[in-house]
Formats: structure tokens, C-alpha cells, sequence
């Protein structure tokens, strides 16, 4: 009896590759594939933000292991035709529809049975839906019209972005008031005037910034942390009443992160924004989307906290310096 092979791009690991997985594992020998280049199909929406291959491999590995499979379960890549021409002996090919499985059946699958003789098996798995009932896919994620699990996000219009570096030196200046720990406790002087002024939405960008709020005895609104800090990883574990999740890495902004950021706003409920990547620059879409009379407030290494008012000002500031950024 031959290998199992699912192939699926595993961009931003959502519960339609759970749902693969889960079916791939109770196939004999399973090996799920990653694709990529050739194989991955042509004409993807927002090609250019996929996630890299090996980041792609990692998650997938760690989804494995979290559910006890990573060591029944291989893991390859695959990116070209001759890739899977490579697989030896009569197979059983496992995916969805979707654009890697033309270059599948009609280029690799054909030329194994013109060559080789093998009369693999392909199947096709019925997809998973999201909530408002339409497949759930990688690139509806990448748009920002859902999340991981499915669940409807506000969306967006924004484009990708990329910060060019001469722009760098702009962004560190504090466009708000600086709470200098030099002064007396940063946190303290914040819950106060949050407590005096009671701000309509008050946005925490950054893990330090946000624990030392909770730690003080205030939870903001949103909290948008990534896990990493001046000194490196932030060990402590903060949760929200609602929790979200998007990949944004160093430098950039994704159509993802403005719609998760955008609904974590709206939502009512004290929610908790982890990204996947760095948060570096996530206070444009809390400046941009929150409504006049909030706040954002961001931590200034070795200072202290900075208090930055939503208002007409600082928006028109946000955008020009957002629109001076290259789109992707």
C-alpha cells in the first residue's frame, strides 16, 4: 500500500488545515506536503504576503505535535512538478479544490501515469465553511474578511504595506504625552488620567505596556501584544474577553491586522490582539480606526509610556505618514 499525500499551501494555519490534517492521519503512511512555487498554483489573491515556506513548515509542525502527531505525521515541501514525480510507487492524493490541484492532476499526476505507469488515487475533501456559510480559505484571511476560525472580521480596503527605512526615525518620535518612569510610576499616572478623562477606547500597543496597565488594575479595551519585548521574549501570559490573532511581520502592515485591530475596536469587550510577527506598527490602525476621544498609548524603551489622543490631529499625521509607506 502506497504513502497519503495532502498538499495544501498551510498559509496562515486555520481550521481548514485542521480539518485536512484530521483526515490525512487516519490515511496509511501520511506525509502532508506543503506547497509552494509551480505546485502552489498561479494568480493567488495577495500572492506577495503569503508566508514564507519555512514559517509555513513551522506552524504546521507545531499544529502536529500539539495534537500528539508529530511523529506519525511527515512533513515535506514540495514546489515543483518533478517534486512529485520524485514519490515512488502508486499514491493516494488528498486535497481541496482549489489552484494547486490543476497543476496537480494535470501536470504531476498525468506525467506519473505516462511515465512511471503509477494510477494514483486523488481525492478531494469537501470544504470547510466559515460562518457566514463561504469557504474558509488562506486568502479570504490574507484580505482580512476572517479569522482562523472562521469567524466574520469588519474587513478592510487597506493595502499591504512596507516601511521604507528612511521612515523609521519618524515613527519613534512620541506624537503624545511621555510618562517618564524617571517621574514616578508610568502605569499610575496613566490609570488616573484614563480614570479623569475616560477616554471612549483605550488601545494598549505593545506586551509591557498592556501588563503594566492590568498589573495596575486596569484592563484596556485592546491589548495588542506580539510576545516580544526590548530584551527579548515577554514570558507572561495575558487573555482577554474575546482573543484574536493575525500574522504582521517586522515593517509592515497587512490587510489582516487592520481588520482583526478594526473589530477587536468595536467589539464591546475587553479584548486581547496577539500577533503573529511584530506589533511595531500597529498603532496606525489603532489612531486611524478607534473614534475621536480615545487613546493609544505605546511603551518608550527605558522612558516610560506614551499617551497619544485619537483625535483629528494625530489621524491626519497617521495617514500622511501611513500613506508615504510603498504598497506592496
Amino acid at each position: 500500500m502506497g504513502q497519503s499525500f495532502a498538499l495544501n499551501l498551510f498559509d496562515r494555519f486555520h481550521l481548514g488545515h485542521e480539518a485536512l490534517v484530521d483526515k490525512l492521519s487516519d490515511m496509511p503512511d501520511p506525509v502532508a506536503v506543503v506547497t509552494d512555487g509551480q505546485i502552489a498554483g498561479r494568480g493567488l489573491e495577495l500572492e506577495s504576503i503569503i508566508q514564507p515556506l519555512e514559517l509555513r513548515i513551522s506552524r504546521l509542525k507545531d499544529y502536529l505535535a500539539s495534537e500528539g502527531l508529530g511523529s506519525s505525521v511527515g512533513v515535506i515541501s514540495a514546489s515543483r512538478i518533478d517534486d512529485l514525480l520524485a514519490i515512488q510507487n502508486k499514491a493516494t492524493f488528498l486535497m481541496y479544490q482549489g489552484p494547486c490541484c490543476d497543476e496537480v492532476r494535470s501536470g504531476a499526476l498525468s506525467r506519473r501515469k505516462e511515465e512511471f505507469g503509477y494510477d494514483d488515487e486523488l481525492t478531494y475533501i469537501k470544504p470547510v465553511r466559515a460562518f457566514d456559510g463561504n469557504k474558509l480559505t488562506s486568502a479570504r484571511i490574507r484580505k482580512g474578511e476572517i479569522d482562523r476560525r472562521g469567524k466574520r472580521l469588519r474587513g478592510t480596503r487597506e493595502p499591504p504595506r512596507r516601511l521604507d527605512l528612511s521612515q523609521r526615525g519618524k515613527l519613534k518620535t512620541p506624537k503624545g504625552d511621555v510618562y517618564d518612569k524617571k517621574d514616578g510610576s508610568p502605569e499610575e499616572g496613566i490609570v488616573k488620567r484614563i480614570a479623569e478623562e475616560m477616554p471612549k477606547i483605550v488601545i494598549a500597543v505593545g506586551d509591557v505596556t498592556s501588563a503594566t496597565l492590568i498589573h495596575q488594575g486596569y484592563a484596556p479595551d485592546v491589548s495588542i501584544v506580539d510576545g516580544i519585548t526590548k530584551r527579548g521574549n515577554f514570558e507572561e501570559k495575558l487573555s482577554g474577553d474575546r482573543e484574536y490573532s493575525f500574522y504582521n511581520p517586522a515593517a509592515v502592515l497587512y490587510p489582516e491586522a487592520w481588520s482583526t485591530i478594526d473589530t477587536a475596536i468595536h467589539d464591546g469587550q475587553k479584548s486581547l490582539v496577539t500577533v503573529d510577527g511584530e506589533e511595531d506598527l500597529m498603532g496606525f490602525p489603532a489612531v486611524l480606526l478607534a473614534p475621536n476621544g480615545s487613546v493609544m498609548l505605546y511603551g518608550q524603551p527605558d522612558v516610560g509610556i506614551v499617551w497619544v489622543p485619537v483625535d483629528r490631529t494625530n489621524k491626519i499625521l497617521a495617514r500622511s505618514l501611513l500613506d508615504a509607506m510603498p504598497i506592496i
